[in-house]
């Protein structure tokens, strides 16, 4: 599936100094990051920092042909290096991806949540030209970053949706927004449904005990009544037109069989992660 970044930032005539943009993801939306570097011819290069959650996502830059380099930064020296080559007078766009590990949005994860995204904000910030985050709200832990993160000197693109509004969460990106959410949901007439993406179905297990619905792997069976408490009948799955997730349907199935729930399908697309991407390079523009 091919898109045109209408509004990509054209060579001009004049080189101007390197620019550093960056991303800071749950793992949740590697898949969403892959297709946007696979179709973006305009970054030089690309760098993820070397963590426990980046070695899926170097391994499908691989497969689909799109090179890419791990990195670690672990002080900031690592950092200066990037602005003494912005300095020297170099050129072209580097794009730099923090993917952090999945922290579910329960009251004992929640800090933890937030701190991760603090931190890598904060360590992003000493570097880039311009700073994505492809995160949600995440159960309200992100309702303050715009005004805690007002003082960066570059931009913080967020997650919104068509309407400015930003995400509540990975499900209700990956179907477009809180508008598109509330008509899908209304699509399933009542029927109480389960949304998964291909990487919530990947990680189902660790999604799980993740949000508070089982102590641990040893004791999943303690998730069933969670699900049965809250009435669920059927599992959707999210059809994102990606296909980066090669066992997407085997674990839709591995699911849907542990839980006892029926199977529907619900297509979705990537409009809202290229229009803030899209945004995220526009604001480079401004500010040169």
């Amino acid at each position: 599936m091919d898109f045109d970044f209408s509004a990509r930032l054209e060579k001009p005539e004049k080189e101007v100094a390197m620019k550093v943009i960056s991303i800071i993801s749950c793992k949740i939306f590697e898949d969403e990051i892959v297709h946007l570097l696979e179709h973006d011819k305009k970054v030089d290069e690309i760098l993820i920092l070397n963590n426990e959650s980046s070695e899926d996502i170097v391994r499908k830059f691989g497969e689909v042909g799109v090179p890419c380099r791990e990195i670690a930064l672990k002080d900031l020296e690592t950092h200066r290096s990037f602005k003494s080559l912005q300095q020297e007078g170099s050129s072209g766009l580097i794009l730099v991806l923090d993917i952090l590990e999945i922290v579910g949005t329960g009251q004992k994860q929640r800090a933890r949540l937030k701190m991760n995204i603090y931190d890598a904000i904060l360590k992003m910030a000493l570097f880039s030209d311009g700073l994505l985050l492809l995160y949600g709200l995440c159960g309200n832990v992100l309702k303050d970053v715009e005004k805690d993160f007002k003082y960066l000197k570059c931009p913080l693109v967020l997650l919104r949706d068509a309407e400015g509004e930003i995400t509540d969460d990975c499900i209700c990106a990956t179907l477009g927004g809180k508008k598109s959410f509330m008509e899908v949901t209304k699509d399933l007439r009542g029927e109480r449904t389960f949304m998964l993406t291909p990487m919530w179905a990947a990680n189902w297990e660790k999604m799980v005990l993740a949000n508070g619905f089982a102590r641990s792997l040893e004791s999943l069976e303690e998730s069933k009544l969670v699900f049965k408490a809250a009435k669920y009948t059927q599992v959707a799955k999210i059809n994102t037109g990606l296909k980066y997730q090669h066992n997407f349907e085997l674990r839709v199935r591995e699911f849907a069989t542990f839980y006892e729930f029926g199977i529907t399908e619900i297509k979705a697309e990537q409009a809202i992660f290229e229009r803030c991407y899209t945004e995220l390079k526009q604001s480079l523009m401004t500010h040169l």
